[in-house]
């Protein structure tokens, strides 16, 4: 996908997430109306500032990634996840929840920028991408919706499967209700495009500066940065005509 519909507002530090976002890049076809966001933090009307991997419009829907990258074997519930590898376990909180959260907050944002108020706004559904190619995904039922691995194709021991780019294109993915009516065309792209950009206008008074990311999600301000965020306007609009 080119520059023009795949705007990165920061490289990421991790190498992880950035191979996550290669891989989505490679594989989202390059026309209208698709267009993706990534790497930008947003402030809510709430006050919290929001980290985003990836914003994603297509033909089929408008989403926000959460990117997760672990290897070995992820399972869990609707409330916790254990990752185990190597005989160690990590548990964290359902990422699927503090998603659906932010994109709540996002869509809030962009519904009230004068750039939307013409049109039918997408409903914006989240999605956690668990992009480590070796992953062992044993959540089930309910606990598995919304969860995308990397697609698969058939080989001559396994199956083909969906997984995050089959969700994008065609709402392929347990969880996600194949209920989209939206017509997402190019006109509908070129408002959230721009909606983008006017949410970067702080209302009088507001100052907000970057913050880069803290252990245990919590913030802390610090003078350097490793994200942009969306209320950053003259960052936001520099960085929106470079490619990273």
């Amino acid at each position: 996908m080119s520059s023009e519909r795949w705007k990165q507002i920061t490289p990421s530090q991790f190498p992880w997430e950035r191979e996550a976002l290669d891989y989505v890049r490679e594989h989202l076809p390059d026309c209208d109306p698709y267009r993706v966001w990534a790497n930008f933090e947003f402030i809510a009307d709430d006050g919290t500032i929001n980290e985003v991997d990836i914003l994603v419009l297509t033909p089929r829907g408008f989403f926000l990634v959460e990117i997760k990258s672990r290897p070995g074997t992820l399972s869990g519930d609707r409330a916790t996840w254990v990752w185990t590898h190597e005989g160690r376990s990590h548990t964290e909180d359902n990422p699927s929840s503090l998603a659906n959260r932010k994109a709540k907050k996002l869509i809030s944002l962009l519904k009230r920028q004068k750039a939307c108020q013409k049109i039918r706004v997408p409903y914006l559904d989240p999605l956690v991408f668990c992009s480590h190619e070796g992953l062992d995904c044993r959540l089930q039922g309910v606990d598995r919706y919304r969860i995308c691995l990397r697609d698969r194709e058939k080989s001559h021991d396994r199956p083909a499967a969906p997984g995050i780019i089959a969700a994008l294109k065609s709402r392929n993915v347990e969880g996600l209700f194949d209920n989209f009516e939206i017509l997402v065309d190019r006109p509908v792209a070129s408002a959230i495009s721009r909606a983008m950009e006017q949410a970067g206008s702080p209302p009088a008074g507001m100052c907000t500066p970057n913050v880069t990311r803290w252990p245990s999600h919590s913030t802390k301000w610090r003078p350097e940065s490793c994200r942009a965020s969306v209320m950053d306007r003259a960052t936001l609009r520099c960085l929106m005509g470079k490619s990273h």
